[in-house]
């Protein structure tokens, strides 16, 4: 099936190659094609993504054969020493096999390394295929996107009279597939909204925070397994509720977890983005009942607030890949759930005060008609709910 094709980088002016550039926009692969004189003209947009580059904007490396992009651009395309001699050593004798000291072709594709390459023994039955890795520089921008090292693919392609098109180069992290295939587990529409957070910006969201009652009884009225159970059991329900809502997952600790929906993901609507954590809520406080045994009578409350100015980015280390926001309202909206009791869903005013007319009838709530308490005053507020956030009106919902 051939999907509608979004704008992206230039393709090639040759038809084959354009053939080929265009199967790889449409089947999503890392890679970029090199011409008969081993020159880029062509990167895909999911390349183009991993170093950090706008698809839109890689035509400025076209015309350029890899010897030069690592000499001009390192700040995109930079690899250690050890990569870039293992590099030279596996590809400048396939690349002197097609290209011959003298010829205008042979000088812009080695540049300045030209004079080393005309010492280099051309190989004399090069491969239609070859592998590589490159370790990349650790201060760019694919170091944040890519786990390790980078493994390449390589392929030659000749066309119909068997005279030499080009090279297609594939590359991908240097994970084995199957464990690619668990990480991929994951839902394909949050990662994308993890992904366009990228960059640490103010961005207004509404805020969730979920927390399971009474877990120290709950743990031990079970065994170690069933508490466990229990547990993988609410990181679900929360995840998926959210994962439902359009929103994106934060931190899990130990019996809770937290939410963001950003209004950018709600085409800017912030009473859209409001019902939509309103929504979630009740999923997870609904779904407490099948997280244990009846008796037990499990639940789970949540704490819902606005966030307008919260500072949102992506946090990846070798260790994990989450979006993480800072700000007063953060804390805040931990003192609300913090209040809530008996598997109840507790939300702010200047939440529920977003909600339109349409998204209000939607969830069965009438701002207009809405008793608030300052959260101080609720009975079971805590010192520091008091402290942080004591004035703040909330209201069950």
């Amino acid at each position: 099936m051939v999907n509608e094709r979004k704008p992206g980088p230039p393709f090639p002016e040759n038809r084959r190659l354009r053939e080929i550039a265009e199967a790889m926009e449409d089947a999503g692969v890392s890679g970029e094609i090199l011409d008969a004189e081993w020159k880029i003209v062509f990167i895909s947009s999911e390349e183009a993504r991993t170093v950090g580059v706008p698809p839109g904007e890689v035509g400025r490396f076209y015309g350029k054969s890899m010897v030069v992009r690592q000499l001009e651009d390192p700040d995109v395309w930079g690899i250690d020493e050890e990569s870039q001699a293992n590099w030279w050593r596996l590809n400048a004798p396939i690349m002197r096999r097609y290209l011959s000291p003298g010829d205008g072709a042979f000088d812009e594709a080695f540049g300045p390394r030209s004079d080393q390459a005309a010492r280099i023994e051309p190989m004399s039955d090069p491969p239609m295929a070859w592998s590589s890795s490159s370790a990349f520089l650790q201060d760019l921008e694919l170091r944040q996107t890519v786990l390790g090292d980078v493994l390449f693919l390589e392929l030659r392609v000749n066309d119909e009279d068997g005279r030499p098109l080009g090279v297609i180069r594939f590359g991908r992290a240097a994970l084995a597939e199957s464990l690619l295939a668990r990480l991929g587990r994951g839902d394909r529409g949050l990662f994308e909204r993890m992904d366009r957070v990228r960059e640490p910006a103010r961005r207004p969201a509404a805020i969730l925070f979920a927390d399971l009652e009474s877990s120290g009884p709950l743990s031990r009225r079970l065994s170690s397994k069933g508490y466990f159970a229990v547990i993988r059991g609410l990181i679900d329900l929360i995840d998926s509720a959210v994962i439902a809502g359009s929103g994106i997952v934060g931190k899990h600790a130990g019996d809770g977890g937290s939410a963001l929906f950003l209004t950018v993901d709600f085409e800017g609507s912030e009473s859209a983005t409001a019902r939509a954590a309103i929504e979630a809520s009740r999923a997870i406080r609904d779904g407490a009942a099948d997280l244990g045994p009846d008796e037990l009578s499990p639940q789970v409350n949540v704490g819902l607030h606005w966030g307008g100015t919260l500072m949102v980015g992506q946090v990846a280390t070798n260790g994990r890949l989450e979006v993480t926001a800072l700000g007063d309202a953060m804390n805040e909206a931990a003192r609300i759930e913090a209040a809530a009791t008996e598997g109840t869903v507790l939300a702010s005013k200047e939440l529920l005060e977003r909600l339109d007319p349409d998204d209000a009838a939607a969830t069965g709530i009438d701002p207009d008609e809405i008793a608030y308490v300052p959260l101080g005053e609720r009975e079971g507020a805590g010192e520091k709910a008091v402290r942080d956030a004591g004035t703040i009106p909330v209201a069950e919902i």
